[in-house]
């Protein structure tokens, strides 16, 4: 098994000013489904939210689009005090096929566009091959447009 964390190729952080730039940029969503899709023949069903937890400082929402056996657990925490923070999303993927991927971003406010501006934090995918590997690197650069470079995590 192959423990990587990306380092270069994630998607182009836009200036939060340069609308087209934003709307451009892929949905991690997007991506997902087309990973659940084409590794396991499996269409990602809507979100259902698990647990939400929320005090003065922050808002947390865990949920899953599948489950624990094939699915991604996703969990957004926000600010509800103020739109000035970025809201952070973790995607953590059960049950795929040779491999697991783990991606961690940020959206930052963008005007009336609200939080939509993409901040990549951190990708860390387990392969148990390299087919595994090649096939994850195939799809995002179809989806996100650059060429994935891994690192060992």
């Amino acid at each position: 098994m192959q423990h990587l964390r990306l380092k270069d190729g994630a998607p182009d952080e836009p200036d939060t000013g340069d609308w087209d730039a934003i709307c451009a940029t892929p949905r991690i969503g997007d991506f997902f489904a087309i990973l659940f899709k084409e590794v396991a023949d499996f269409d990602l069903p809507e979100p259902v939210i698990e647990s939400e937890i929320e005090d003065p400082i922050r808002h947390v929402r865990t949920g899953w689009r599948g489950s624990k056996e094939l699915g991604a657990e996703v969990t957004v925490v926000d600010c509800p005090e103020t739109s000035d923070l970025p809201v952070y999303c973790d995607w953590e993927t059960f049950g795929l096929p040779g491999m697991k991927v783990k991606w961690q971003y940020a959206l930052e406010k963008a005007g009336q566009l609200g939080h939509v501006a993409y901040r990549h934090r951190k990708l860390e995918c387990t392969f148990d091959g390299a087919a595994g590997q090649q096939r994850f690197a195939e799809i995002w650069r179809r989806v996100i447009g650059k060429t994935p470079l891994f690192e060992s995590a």
